[in-house]
C-alpha cells in the first residue's frame, strides 16, 4: 500500500512508526516538513504529491493531521488521525484548501490526556464541517506511541 506519513510540528520525517510501516512492505512517503518556513507552500506541495502517486491512505500527527484530514478531503483518501490539530489554537497552520468531503472516512485517535489538541475541540470541529469520521480515544497524551499506530492501523487494513 502506498501511503503518505505526515509528521507533527515539532516531530521529524525519519521516525520508528515510518520504519514499521516500511518492515511490513508499505511504501511510505515521508517528506520533511518545516512547518513555520513552508507554511504557505506545504499543501500545494503535498498536493502535487498526491496528483503524482497513488496514495490510498494518509496518516498524520498533530499539525501532520491538520494537512492529513484536508488533503484526505481535496483527494478523496481516506485518513488516519492522530491528535490532529483542526480546532482553531494560538498555533499558526499551515494553509490548507477547506473541502468538505463527507464521502471519504477520517479514523481519529484522540489521546484522552492530551492538554496540546484538545480532543473536545477536535470532535467539535469535525462535526461542525459535517466530516465523516470515527473516533477512539486512547490514555496517551500528546505524544502518539508506536504500539497505537499499529493497533489503529492494523484496524484499518484487516
Amino acid at each position: 500500500m502506498n501511503i503518505l506519513y505526515l509528521h507533527g510540528l515539532m516531530s521529524s520525517h525519519q521516525t520508528p512508526k515510518v520504519s514499521w510501516l516500511k518492515d511490513n512492505g508499505h511504501h511510505v512517503y515521508h517528506p520533511a516538513l518545516n512547518y513555520k518556513v513552508e507554511g504557505s507552500t506545504i499543501f500545494s506541495q503535498l498536493s502535487s504529491l498526491l496528483e503524482k502517486h497513488d496514495v490510498a491512505l494518509i496518516i498524520g500527527s498533530s499539525m501532520g493531521g491538520h494537512l492529513a484530514y484536508h488533503l484526505g478531503n481535496k483527494f478523496g483518501i481516506p485518513t488516519l488521525l492522530f491528535n490532529p490539530s483542526l480546532a482553531p489554537n494560538q498555533v499558526e497552520k499551515p494553509e490548507v484548501d477547506r473541502i468538505t468531503n463527507t464521502t471519504i472516512l477520517h479514523t481519529v485517535v484522540l489521546g484522552e490526556k492530551d492538554d496540546i489538541v484538545i480532543p473536545t475541540q477536535t470532535i467539535d470541529y469535525l462535526n461542525k464541517a459535517n466530516a465523516n469520521y470515527k473516533h477512539t480515544f486512547e490514555e496517551n497524551g500528546h505524544r502518539t506511541p508506536i504500539e497505537l499506530l499499529k493497533k489503529h492501523f492494523e484496524l484499518i487494513v484487516s
